[in-house]
């Protein structure tokens, strides 16, 4: 069982590498496989074969077998990494003839973060997390990014209820959620008696506003403290949060403080997850 594997797909590495400002990547080429590198922030130049490409926040560069490409960053640069190797001819061809630069839309930058977060999660406890699922997963995603005409734009809150995003009281948390929020707020925002608004909330969502908004704001402060630079204090001012207060919820929800959620985390930039241990001595050699 240990050994099922996507038929189509299999990621073999993938890592978050942060660069350092006017730091370069010189042209070089992968024979047995392909790379996806997604640009979580920083700025640059991406060149694949004779075509050049401008780094933004969020976009996506696929790299295929037998393809020349360098990377120059003109400042910081957050990214992650990932190699497989593509088995089904025709999805190869299909991505040979797509257009290897896109911007990640709706849920693809969400799904992504989380296939490198649940491969570092297999990696230090491989029963956790089947490499199928993630695998599978991640062809989706790439699939979405580069063969997909259009995007689809939904909730990236996955660890929150289900609800509809068009609802204007879940719309105005999510939109607003680092600003100053409070009951009365909302109550005299929508016109509504407060207990009336947390009766009408909770009976769609199972929670009431409050809630729902630290929801919001953990989950986001998270991302933040997983995906970027920024200082704990500013995650914690971005979130709409006091530091004290951002320590105290986020010990109690996930038992560690954000520097320590940090570090688990950070203990991983730059180190090899390897999914497919057959290629670690192999791409070594390429490195």
């Amino acid at each position: 069982m240990s050994e099922l594997r996507d038929s189509q797909l299999q990621l073999l590495w993938t890592a978050r590498i942060d660069y350092s400002t006017s730091s370069r990547v010189e042209p070089h080429q992968h024979n047995d496989y392909e790379q996806l590198l997604v640009i979580l922030s920083g700025d640059g130049e991406v060149c694949i074969g004779e075509q050049h490409y401008t780094m933004k926040e969020g976009s996506a560069y696929l790299l295929l077998r037998g393809v020349s490409h360098s990377f120059q960053f003109k400042r910081d640069t957050i990214t992650l990494d990932f190699k497989f190797r593509l088995s089904d001819s025709r999805i190869m061809e299909a991505l040979g003839s797509a257009e290897p630069y896109c911007i990640c839309r709706g849920t693809e930058l969400t799904e992504i973060k989380q296939w490198y977060k649940m491969s570092l999660q297999q990696m230090r406890n491989p029963v956790s997390v089947h490499p199928l699922r993630i695998e599978a997963g991640f062809k989706s995603t790439l699939v979405s990014l580069l063969l997909s005409g259009a995007a689809v734009h939904a909730s990236p809150y996955a660890a929150l209820p289900s609800v509809d995003d068009n609802e204007p009281l879940v719309h105005y948390l999510k939109t607003n959620f680092a600003e100053k929020i409070t009951l009365d707020l909302l109550a005299k925002h929508f016109g509504f008696n407060r207990n009336y608004l947390i009766k009408i909330f909770y009976d769609k969502t199972g929670i009431t506003p409050i809630q729902f908004l630290q929801a919001i704001r953990l989950e986001k402060s998270k991302e933040y403290l997983e995906f970027t630079s920024l200082s704990i204090s500013e995650v914690a001012d971005k979130v709409g949060w006091t530091l004290p207060y951002f320590s105290k919820i986020l010990k109690k929800q996930v038992g560690l403080s954000p520097s320590q959620y940090r570090d688990s985390l950070l203990n991983a930039v730059g180190k090899d997850i390897i999914l497919e241990h057959d290629f670690l001595n192999e791409w070594r050699i390429v490195r």
